[in-house]
């Protein structure tokens, strides 16, 4: 996170899924780095959970807990680092015997929810704007922040930052949370600045947004975002064992780390509705069950209301603050990463085939994007059997394509192989496939270029896991010594 010390609730190890840092190599040397561990046979949905704990953890600390559902059949896997003593027990289905763990970010999948809840409902519309939800609360909105909408702040389109001042420093990290209570937060909200002149803006992480889309739930109905979750999420689903306060439970929480370092457990006031939920494996599998039951479920209508893509976002869409990837009427998987100080988490449903996915792991630096990578791979296939090409092709494709204002893809020759680059970041070299395409195998990423009515190459697209960037061409790269 750019405000805070450490990478603490924000999206850039994953919510993006799989998408432009991985081609900078990092991702490819950590699947390499596994793969003396890892069975044969690739990682899918499919595969035995212990195996997939067992990836997910790697040679980090801690305890790994994933739970799989498939043919409506739950199952369990664990991994630990050290291992115990004597053999553990096995993952049963029973909460008491499951571990707790923070699950971050993923906090915000329910808060969206609510919204969809409230929207199926009729209490509220997308489109009301904070100005009115606020009206008589809270002085001092500048009309850019009052404009936006909760259509925006559930898409991460609101203009919003990554946080807020009074959390960006200084203080321990855990102390600053524990203590931003709602006053110091409609302090803050009367004082933010946007990221632009005035929404929607181009789709961009904000646990700032997440979390006043939270309090003006709270505000609308007159409670606490906690008694919300409670009273329309967790305990109509059974969920006894997902809750914000540790309370009789504390004992019940895996010891939390980053790296080999121990770390401090987060309770957080004002910003609750972007990250504070703690659960277990078996609770985050009766979630799963109930939204894969769409509006025939036990959440009625608003489970299906909340998979509704609702913006674009990062090259691919996004629901009520879920991650949507896949084309529509095709092959879909909706999703949310998590991540705190000591706990890193990974919730997944794939409609189509009826499955689900929750890692919960009890460090910070757990390698699950290997896990993630090898899943889209399974479910997003690019080809990768390589076609020759003249090598003098290659020259038509090298040059700068820009994505955003501050991120672009180089392309370059080498050896006789075309590389590519994003900002700030190595090469790799990718595999010819066919006629204006490449692929990255190793993480199932295909490009593709476009050409104009002249035959001339102006653009390129990358898709992976689902998703589907594109850039423009906007300059020639210099040539790379052989």
């Amino acid at each position: 996170m750019r405000l805070l010390p450490h990478a603490l609730l924000y999206r850039s190890w994953i919510a993006a899924w799989l998408f432009l840092p991985l081609l900078a190599g990092q991702a490819v040397a950590q699947l390499h780095a596994l793969q003396p561990q890892q069975p044969q046979q690739p990682l899918t949905l499919a595969s035995d959970p212990v195996v997939l704990a067992r990836a997910a953890l790697g040679a980090q600390r801690g305890t790994l807990v994933v739970g799989t559902l498939r043919s409506g059949q739950a199952a369990y896997g664990a991994a630990y680092n050290p291992e115990p003593a004597s053999a553990p027990r096995a993952v049963a289905s029973g909460s008491a015997e499951q571990p707790m763990f923070e699950i971050g970010s993923v906090t915000k999948v329910f808060t969206g929810l609510l919204l969809a809840q409230a929207v199926q409902r009729g209490d509220l519309k997308l489109d009301d704007t904070v100005g009115r939800l606020l009206a008589g609360k809270v002085d001092g909105l500048s009309p850019a922040v009052a404009s936006v909408t909760l259509r925006q702040l559930v898409t991460h389109t609101g203009c919003m930052p990554v946080m807020a001042d009074g959390v960006t420093g200084g203080a321990p990290l855990v102390e600053q949370f524990h203590t931003y209570d709602k006053p110091m937060f409609w302090a803050a909200l009367a004082r933010i600045r946007l990221t632009a002149a005035a929404p929607p803006c181009e789709g961009a992480y904000s646990n700032f947004g997440m979390a006043l889309l939270g309090q003006l739930l709270a505000e609308h109905y007159d409670t606490s975002w906690g008694e919300l979750v409670r009273a329309r999420i967790t305990e109509p689903l059974g969920m006894n064992d997902t809750v914000t306060a540790r309370g009789d439970k504390a004992s019940r929480m895996a010891p939390a780390f980053a790296g080999d370092r121990r770390q401090p457990l987060f309770d957080m006031q004002a910003y609750a509705p972007a990250s504070a939920l703690r659960s277990t494996a078996a609770d985050m599998l009766t979630f799963s069950r109930a939204v894969l039951a769409g509006a025939s479920g036990p959440l009625g209508p608003a489970a299906a209301r909340m998979l509704t893509p609702l913006a674009r976002y990062e090259g691919a869409e996004i629901g009520y603050a879920v991650m949507v990837r896949g084309p529509e009427g095709g092959r879909r998987t909706y999703y949310h990463a998590g991540v705190t100080q000591g706990y890193r988490t990974l919730w997944l449903l794939a409609p189509d085939t009826g499955e689900a996915l929750i890692v919960l792991s009890s460090n910070a630096r757990a390698p699950l994007q290997p896990v993630m990578l090898a899943i889209g791979k399974s479910r997003y296939p690019v080809p990768t059997a390589e076609v020759p090409i003249d090598a003098k092709r290659l020259d038509e494709y090298r040059g700068e394509y820009r994505v955003t204002r501050t991120q672009s893809l180089i392309f370059t020759v080498r050896g006789g192989r075309l590389l590519v680059r994003e900002t700030g970041r190595g090469y790799i070299a990718l595999t010819p496939t066919g006629a204006d395409r490449f692929a990255v195998a190793a993480i199932g990423a295909q490009v593709m270029f476009r050409r104009d009515a002249a035959n001339a190459v102006v653009g390129v697209s990358l898709a992976q896991g689902g998703s589907q960037l594109d850039a423009r061409r906007v300059g020639d790269a210099a040539a790379q010594p052989e």
